[in-house]
Formats: structure tokens, sequence, C-alpha cells
């Protein structure tokens, strides 16, 4: 791979993830409905053992606790098979392929291993940045309470950098089949030198999620394969992976 990366282009990779989506949207509406309907009735069963579970009724319930285990790792696996599903889609749209919902159903043990790593490296480097700067805040709180919140605006600056940075771990991974670790370094070498762009998709994207959550449950089926079918596109735009037709095609 070159040293040098291409910038990244808002607007293309927004029309060449719209019209990726709209070439074929049955399949990733449904995908996404079957899917996010499993997450949603993951999200309840643990609502629902949790008030078993805080319901003071003697002893711990252990079978509550169980199902509580299994409802969490029902509710991860099912946010990963979304994800990875949506970008196989995705990129199979973007080389003007038609996406197969039986394809997309079909597991990836691998790619969501990878896109599972990627995922906890990011979060755990996320989690450290906020404890650190809890911590440093602390201790100059002691010493001069007027300036604590400064650690805390300074990891506040670092998350949302580093947050950006790592926009494209999950396309990486996945599409890329880079480990956990390549993942996390190749998304800080190649959006590095186009941090600014960078920041400006991830708030687009948020824009769109956002738009889909006004819409509920409807709009959301629509608005997360809109915005991973654009990220997957800004992915091949920064690795260097072209189309494989015209923008204006019908």
């Amino acid at each position: 791979m070159a040293a040098a990366t291409p910038a990244i282009a808002i607007r293309r990779a927004v029309e060449e993830g719209w019209q990726a989506f709209i070439r074929t949207p049955v399949p990733f509406v449904l995908f996404t409905t079957v899917l996010g309907t499993a997450n949603l009735l993951c999200q309840l069963a643990i609502r629902f053992q949790q008030d078993q579970l805080l319901t003071p009724v003697g002893q711990p319930d252990a079978g509550a606790q169980l199902l509580l285990v299994i409802a969490w790792f029902c509710w991860g696996l099912s946010n990963l098979w979304l994800a990875v599903g949506l970008l196989h889609g995705a990129s199979t749209a973007l080389d003007h392929g038609r996406p197969r919902l039986r394809r997309m159903l079909r597991p990836d043990g691998r790619a969501m291993l990878r896109g599972a790593g990627t995922l906890g490296l990011v979060l755990l480097v996320l989690g450290a940045i906020a404890r650190l700067a809890q911590a440093s805040g602390w201790l100059l709180a002691l010493i001069q309470p007027l300036l604590s919140w400064l650690p805390l605006l300074a990891g506040w600056a670092v998350t949302v950098y580093l947050a950006t940075d790592q926009l494209l771990c999950l396309p990486i991974s996945v599409l890329g089949q880079a480990t956990p670790l390549g993942a996390f370094r190749e998304g800080r070498r190649a959006i590095d030198p186009h941090w600014l762009q960078a920041l400006g998709l991830t708030l687009v994207l948020i824009l769109v999620v956002l738009a889909g959550f006004l819409g509920l449950l409807l709009g959301l089926v629509v608005a997360l394969p809109v915005a991973t079918c654009i990220q997957t596109a800004a992915y091949r735009q920064l690795f260097g992976i072209p189309a494989q037709w015209p923008l204006n095609s019908a």
C-alpha cells in the first residue's frame, strides 16, 4: 500500500453511498429489520432480567443471572452481525452487484471476531483516556481546584481525535481483513493526514443516523444501511478501491 493516501471527498462518498443503497434497497431494509428486531428483543430481555434481579426476593436468582448474561451476549452478537452484514452488502452494492439477503444473513464468524476485537481495542483505549483524564482532574483539584477542568477538556479533545481516527476501523477489519491492532494502526495512518475531512464525514454519518432516529424504527432501517454505504464508499476512496460503475449511471 502506498505511503500517501488520497483525501476523503465527502460529497462523493455520500453520492456513491446513496446510489449504492437506492439501487437495491430491499435487501438492506429487510436485513436491518431482521437484525434490528433481534437486537430489540435482546434489549427487552436484558431489561426484564435486570428488573428480576433488582426485585428483593431473598437470594439472587442464578437462572436470571445466567439469562441476563446470555441476553447481553446475544445483544452484542446481533450488533456485530448487523454491522458485518451491512458492510458486506455495501461493498457488493458499490461494485454494482446485487446484495443478497441470504448472503447478508449468513454469519461470517471470522469477520465478526475481527470486528469485535477491533471495537474492543478502540473502546479500551478510549476508556483508558477517560480514566486518565478523570484521575488527572482529581489530582489537579487537590492542588489548584480552578484548573481541575483542564484534564477533562484535554481528555475530551483526545477522545474526539481518536474516535475520528478510527472512523473506518470496522471496514478495515471486516473488508480489509486486518487484525484488530492492524486495523487500529492502519486507521490512524490513513486518516491522520485527512483528519478534518474525516471529522466532517463523521458529522455527516451522525446526522444520517439521527435523521433515522427521528423516523423511529422505520427511519433506522433506512438510515443505518445508508450510513454504512457512505462509510464503505469513504473506505474505498481512502484505500484506492475504485467503484466499478460511473456515478451518473442509471
